[in-house]
């Protein structure tokens, strides 16, 4: 974001470059002083988009916010404030409110009237309308909002389609909106044993290349929003079908500790622990899934998998009468019951 071009207005506003006319005011009028501080943050965030807040206090930043709040009571036209007043609140994870002042900010810039006028409104609009959206998509996406998200970022793509950074944040979320990969991601896939009690762990992996794209873009989601359990979720999930499991367990553990309430993770967990042949640990993560949700038939199902493996063929057979409760016609889980009856001497019919 740069300074306002001197010809320009915003509607009846007759402010120019906000840091120009603030600091020269400094000159002038003692009683500014103290907003020397503020001031030269504000310029530094006009001139660097990435300039960085962390090591601000919340006074200092309580400080800023008023300062701006001031400007738009004066001039509520003035675009800058409200553009800076976003990123503020933005950088100091308020994303709600930012997305408020990046509107506020929007309706201060003209619209495109007609296709004549496109050149000279991209020629004195376009910096801040980009400015404005990608924060704003940005802070949508922070909230786990993709499709307004995506949506905010084919607004600016519709006036410049060309636009490598606001092309790359939407090849980033096209993952996050493909209904069908996400359904994959989320699908908790049946660990099942050998009849011999040896547990096979090899699982054949259709269209890795799918897989291995999508944790590319996953890994740039997490960039910016490293705090988002869903996408930890995703990304352990593509790695757990790719079979690289001991990095799948970092990913769900950093979803579990972001989110330790989603049972769907602790489901991929125990089976990822499974996989890693620690069955103690997986029974103890299926559990945790089990205890949110006791209807969840692959739970049980793997649940049922792990201890037939272990010998506790009771147990096992309990679990598995769980799944059959869920679904009866699960086939996966009638031919363990029918390995667990044998294995118990069951004098019984085999199911089928």
């Amino acid at each position: 974001m740069s300074a306002t071009d001197k010809s320009r207005e915003f509607h009846h506003s007759k402010r120019d470059s906000f840091y120009e006319e603030e600091f020269i005011g400094l000159e002038t009028y003692e009683g500014r002083k103290n907003d020397i501080e503020v001031i030269n943050i504000l310029g530094s965030l006009m001139q660097d988009e990435d300039f960085s807040l962390e090591d601000e206090s919340s006074f200092t930043i309580k400080k800023i916010l008023a300062f701006l709040e001031k400007e738009i009571t004066e001039d509520q036209y003035f675009t800058e404030a409200w553009l800076i007043k976003g990123t503020v609140l933005y950088k100091t994870g308020k994303y709600r409110s930012s997305i408020e002042a990046f509107d506020s900010a929007l309706e201060t810039i003209p619209e495109v009237i007609s296709k004549e006028n496109l050149y000279l409104w991209k020629k004195s609009d376009n910096i801040n309308y980009k400015y404005a959206l990608k924060f704003k998509a940005l802070a949508l996406f922070k909230l786990g909002r993709y499709k307004e998200a995506m949506d905010t970022l084919n607004e600016i793509l519709s006036l410049y389609p060309e636009d490598v950074e606001i092309q790359k944040y939407k090849n980033m979320l096209s993952k996050l909106e493909d209904e069908s990969l996400i359904k994959e991601l989320n699908t908790l896939p049946y660990n099942s044993p050998e009849v011999s009690g040896k547990g096979h762990r090899d699982r054949q992996v259709y269209e890795p290349d799918k897989y291995v794209r999508a944790l590319e873009e996953f890994d740039k989601c997490l960039e910016i929003n490293p705090d988002d359990a869903d996408i930890w979720n995703y990304k352990g999930s593509a790695l757990y079908t790719l079979g690289r499991y001991e990095e799948a367990l970092e990913a769900f553990d950093k979803s579990l500790e972001i989110n330790p309430k989603n049972e769907n993770v602790w489901s991929f967990k125990g089976s990822t622990l499974y996989m890693l042949d620690r069955p103690e640990k997986a029974l103890k993560a299926l559990d945790k899934a089990l205890q949110s949700n006791p209807n969840r038939p692959e739970a049980w199902f793997n649940k049922g998998s792990i201890l037939f493996e272990l010998g506790r063929y009771k147990q096992s057979l309990s679990a598995v009468e769980n799944t059959l409760r869920i679904s009866a016609e699960d086939t996966n889980a009638l031919n363990l019951k029918n390995s667990i009856l044998h294995k118990l001497g069951e004098d019984k019919e085999p199911i089928t």
